[in-house]
């Protein structure tokens, strides 16, 4: 079965882009084609700049410790026992930091620092009965006594199947704190930032089992989950989701990916107004009062802090109470810098994940990323859309509104996003399924359509013409399969065609006999005389077709020695019956003028054949001339191809109208116009003048028209009929709406 390729192609292009494009959107794929992924996260990262514009609902008792430049400088300058302090601070100075936090209440204290090993180059701490303690056991006392303490850990997952030299190998690379810390500790946190391909962070592993430690949860959901009293020894892990809970009765579900991963979300930067900053080297002072000095003094040093260093978010005389504090660096230019990557920033202090994820935790606001299911029908939709408007619009149309489309969906993704942490992909949806489908479409219609403009021009370069064949190329709907059109028929019959055939032939014969010819070159002799027949037939013919094209006509056919024309398709034209009947005046004069030229190149003729029969050569037959009937109607008719694809194609005519037109050439004779009353109506509307000039003849009755119809005859000869204008300017074709 013969597909037709205007119907089905495009349907078939469509199925098989938006086929592509869920095959790359399928998660075995994109991890080996790296490029749609990157462009995703790119993306994404826009839309996490864009959420930071619109905040939502944070916790208020985040805190953030600072170790950075000022700390060194504050401990240096205002007491003598740190005048050459240095990282890493000893031990006891972290000891001092817990007890004041301690001291002031705080919920839990998360230390963004590694403590890989123990130290003795360390001072002593001189305790309050003067006995003496190691700095490292001052620290681990102090932890215990706060109970609320998470230190850093920091290793890749463990593959438990793996060998001993392969989990040799791997153990050089964890760090975990000491037993000393470790135990005294509330929980030891996985701290690690396990950046994308590109090297921005966006994820972070919500536990690591450790064979060897146990089950290490990431150091904000420690922190989270101290705050909400949530259980996570009793841990729900299913596929995609972390379920945790509380004897209060607090749920929290966190998505996670097949490797346990979720997305950070991003909402609480270092400048947020939320986060309550101060430098490290504060608690220290305040510890330090706490045993030597007086309330009065505390406050003060409080005060100072307030308005010398601007941190005005300390409130009260214990402005860590119910926080939760992170620890970590800000240090720059040595080796306890801690930047990367993130999506707010190329460079960013990535100790900020720890309380982004537990604001997530805390406020319940995690991003989830559509599913495998729903990206698909994303696809799908956004192909067949994109398919839809590209074969019901214009090229331009169609783009246009896939353009807008595209914005919209775009818009709509970051919407979802901002508003609901909802991420949905662009990159596939838009370039693989909409805009593939759409060029892949488009370019099909392109050449569909320079396919089509061929046949059109082929089917109508000889029988129209040229300005008409660029009309109809540029035309958008054009209906070549049968329509109902008000239009004016002319059919011209070259008289006098049957007797110079007759002639012809006779003569024909005559020369053979005459002759003596054999059979062999009395055939090559019929054959010239054929040809000479044809030639001078398509002569008076050529001049005809030459007139209908100069008058904007379509050509239909020759039957025989008659030509058919008709105006008012397939281009509309309302001055249709003026524009047949100049042609028709044209043709005649035409014609005539032809014959002139024939007669005399006949008196040439004439004069040289005596010279030639006394030479002995054959003379020179002379020219027949012909003349010219004209048959002319306008009506309504129905016009269109007749044919099939597989044979010869005409567009052609044919009703009532078409019938008596051809009646109406039969009854023309020799040099005569005649035209129906519809073109008269026609004319006196389109051109009075002309109008004017036609002369009405009896009313006549044609074969298969049963009644007697009027009749009336143009006159073309030049003293008769007026100049005819023949600029384009005068007859317009009107362009197909």
């Amino acid at each position: 079965m013969k597909l037709k390729s205007i119907k089905f192609v495009p349907i078939l292009i469509a199925i098989s882009t938006i086929g592509f494009a869920c095959f790359f959107q399928s998660a075995f794929f994109i991890r080996h084609f790296d490029l749609f992924e990157h462009l995703e996260l790119k993306t994404y990262d826009q839309r996490v700049k864009a959420a930071i514009k619109f905040p939502k609902p944070c916790s208020t008792n985040l805190s953030f410790v600072r170790l950075d430049e000022v700390t060194l400088k504050l401990l240096s300058e205002n007491s003598e026992s740190w005048a050459n302090l240095s990282w890493p601070f000893p031990r006891q100075m972290h000891g001092r930091l817990v007890r004041e936090l301690s001291k002031q209440q705080v919920k839990a204290i998360g230390f963004d620092v590694i403590f890989g090993e123990l130290r003795d180059l360390d001072a002593p701490v001189v305790m309050p009965d003067n006995s003496m303690m190691e700095s490292d056991e001052f620290f681990a006392a102090q932890m215990r006594a706060a109970g609320n303490v998470i230190l850093a850990a920091e290793a890749s997952p463990i593959d438990k199947s793996a060998s001993a030299d392969e989990r040799s190998a791997r153990n050089l690379q964890r760090v975990f704190p000491p037993p000393l810390f470790a135990t005294n500790a509330m929980a030891v946190g996985d701290i690690a930032a396990d950046s994308d391909a590109d090297g921005v962070l966006r994820r972070a592993r919500a536990f690591v089992d450790d064979p060897d430690y146990g089950r290490r949860w990431h150091m904000g959901i420690i922190l989270a989950a101290k705050e909400l009293g949530l259980d996570l020894k009793q841990a729900l892990i299913r596929p995609q989701q972390i379920i945790l809970n509380s004897s209060s009765g607090v749920q929290r579900t966190i998505p996670i990916d097949a490797k346990g991963f979720f997305y950070i979300n991003w909402s609480i930067p270092v400048n947020h107004p939320s986060l309550s900053v101060t430098p490290y080297a504060l608690p220290i002072f305040l510890d330090e009062i706490r045993r030597t000095g007086t309330p009065e003094l505390y406050r003060e040093t409080l005060e100072s802090f307030r308005k010398d260093s601007g941190f005005t978010n300390l409130i009260g005389d214990n402005p860590f109470k119910d926080k939760i504090v992170v620890i970590g660096s800000i240090l720059i230019g040595n080796n306890l810098t801690d930047t990367g990557a993130t999506p707010l920033n190329k460079k960013d202090f990535l100790v900020s994940k720890h309380w982004n994820v537990a604001n997530s935790v805390i406020t319940n606001q995690f991003i989830r990323r559509s599913s495998h299911l729903i990206d698909l029908l994303i696809i799908i939709a956004m192909g067949t859309l994109a398919a839809v408007l590209t074969l019901k619009l214009r090229a331009v149309s169609a783009s246009a509104a896939v353009v807008a489309i595209l914005c919209i969906y775009v818009a709509a993704c970051f919407l979802l996003y901002v508003q609901y942490l909802y991420w949905i992909p662009i990159v596939i949806p838009v370039i693989g399924a909409m805009l593939m489908t759409h060029v892949c479409m488009v370019t099909y219609r392109v050449r569909a359509e320079q396919k089509e403009r061929r046949r059109v021009k082929a089917v109508f370069s000889r029988i129209v013409s040229p300005n008409v064949v660029n009309e109809l190329l540029n035309t958008e709907k054009l209906s070549l399969g049968g329509a109902r059109r008000k239009i004016t028929v002319f059919f011209a019959d070259v008289r006098g065609f049957t007797e110079m055939t007759d002639v012809h032939q006779a003569r024909a014969e005559e020369y053979v006999r005459e002759n003596n010819l054999t059979p062999e070159a009395a055939e090559a002799h019929y054959d010239e005389q054929a040809r000479e027949t044809l030639a001078t037939v398509n002569t008076y013919l050529g001049v005809i077709a030459d007139k209908v094209k100069e008058h904007y006509g379509t050509l239909d056919k020759y039957i025989g020695d008659c030509v058919m024309a008709f105006w008012g398709a397939p281009t509309p034209n309302e001055k249709h019956a003026l524009c047949c009947v100049r042609a028709a005046i044209d043709a005649q004069r035409g014609m005539h003028a032809l014959n002139l030229e024939r007669a005399a190149e006949n008196q040439r003729r004439e004069q040289a054949n005596p010279a030639r029969i006394t030479a002995g050569q054959r003379a020179f037959d002379m020219l027949p001339l012909l003349s010219l009937g004209s048959g002319i109607n306008s009506g309504t008719v129905i016009v269109g191809l007749m044919g099939s694809d597989a044979h010869i194609l005409n567009y052609t005519v044919f009703g009532r109208e078409v019938n008596l037109a051809s009646r109406l050439e039969g009854v023309s004779g020799r040099g005569r116009i005649i035209i129906g009353e519809g073109t008269y109506r026609d004319l006196q509307r389109d051109d009075p003048k002309l109008a004017a000039t036609c002369v009405e003849l009896p009313s006549v009755t044609v074969k298969g028209i049963k009644n007697a119809v009027k009749i009336y005859e143009v006159p073309w000869k030049q003293e008769i009929a007026p100049a005819i204008d023949k600029s384009p300017s005068s007859v317009k074709s009107i362009p197909v709406s």
